[in-house]
């Protein structure tokens, strides 16, 4: 197995985030990585080298060649093209989902009905009906669901909110832009 550097602190924080409240922290969590993709890859580092308690256990993708070279690099023990494969094996604690976005919604549904804890690269859904409905699906059977919002733990980020919760500072400046105006 690679030796244990790389990845990215955040990872950690984020899976002791999602896991405090039912997972004890004595055990590993065995997880199952859905997408053996860039960011599919990005987690597994992540959690092979970074997370002494995670386990990566399977990963899924739907071409072959994805899934075994992500077995061979990471040490993960096997693999699957079936996505149901994966969410139902009862080796899996808590499931990554890292495919397209369009199979995101329907993934949180099918892990939530096994009893799966989540975390979902963005968006959730590739519409605010189909956001709604999987958060709540997934409230509704107990299980966490959390969004990879890498910068949700940034020292930077956590600094800002601080200030703006104790009132320090007396104005922030809020910015945004549209890409269509960009474009015409």
């Amino acid at each position: 197995m690679a030796s244990r550097m790389g990845g990215r602190l955040f990872g950690s924080l984020a899976r002791s985030r999602l896991l405090s409240s039912s997972v004890g922290q004595s055990r590993n969590l065995n997880v199952g990585v859905l997408g053996c993709g860039r960011i599919g890859q990005v987690h597994l580092e992540t959690l092979c080298y970074n997370v002494p308690e995670a386990n990566p256990v399977m990963v899924m993708d739907a071409f072959e060649s994805a899934a075994k070279s992500a077995v061979e690099k990471y040490g993960v023990e096997r693999y699957t093209l079936n996505d149901e494969e994966l969410i139902s094996s009862k080796d899996v604690d808590a499931v990554w989902i890292c495919t397209p976005s369009q199979f995101h919604a329907d993934q949180i549904k099918m892990a939530a009905s096994h009893g799966k804890h989540i975390f979902c690269e963005k968006p959730i859904a590739t519409d605010l009906k189909g956001t709604l409905e999987a958060v709540e699906f997934a409230k509704s059977k107990g299980v966490k669901l959390m969004t990879a919002f890498q910068r949700r733990f940034d020292p930077n980020f956590m600094r800002v909110k601080q200030a703006v919760v104790g009132g320090e500072g007396e104005r922030f400046i809020k910015t945004s832009y549209s890409f269509s105006s960009l474009v015409s």
